[in-house]
């Protein structure tokens, strides 16, 4: 499944060396097929941070980091606010979650990892967060996320 990764946890994730609960993360993102999904308010906020954009950038250039489009973020913020359900202040990261496909998101944030897990919000498949290496599972690639690993002959 490709990965979100919130603004409030970039540091950790994107330090050198990663944190030992992210570098199950890093691996995956670097080596491992993993791919970074990132658009929206949370790029801005993301190249704002120091370490985080750098990492960000050169995920780019390789090819393990997809780009959503603003516009089809922003579709899907406006359906979540019109719900009422969300208990977080982070609907763009919920409209990425939707707009992408990606159903991983990395958060220490409860009030995200409420939402992220809540079906109403995310659903086929339902959403899941990683905040420790005990979920390194949860790296894996699912066709919600449109991007599948090149299957074996």
């Amino acid at each position: 499944m490709c990965v979100i990764i919130d603004a409030n946890l970039a540091s950790r994730v994107f330090s050198d060396p990663a944190e030992e609960h992210f570098s199950p993360v890093i691996d995956w993102l670097v080596g491992g097929g993993g791919e970074l999904v990132i658009g929206g308010r949370l790029a801005t906020e993301l190249d704002r941070l120091g370490e985080p954009r750098r990492f960000v950038r050169a995920l780019l250039r390789a090819g393990r980091a997809r780009l959503i489009p603003e516009t089809e973020i922003a579709e899907e913020e406006v359906k979540l606010e019109t719900t009422g359900l969300c208990v977080s202040n982070d609907l763009h990261v919920l409209g990425l979650v939707r707009a992408s496909g990606a159903r991983t998101v990395c958060t220490l944030d409860k009030a995200l990892q409420r939402d992220v897990r809540n079906r109403q919000l995310v659903s086929n498949p339902r959403g899941s967060v990683y905040t420790r290496q005990s979920h390194r599972h949860l790296l894996k690639h699912t066709a919600s996320c449109g991007r599948l690993p090149k299957r074996r002959r």
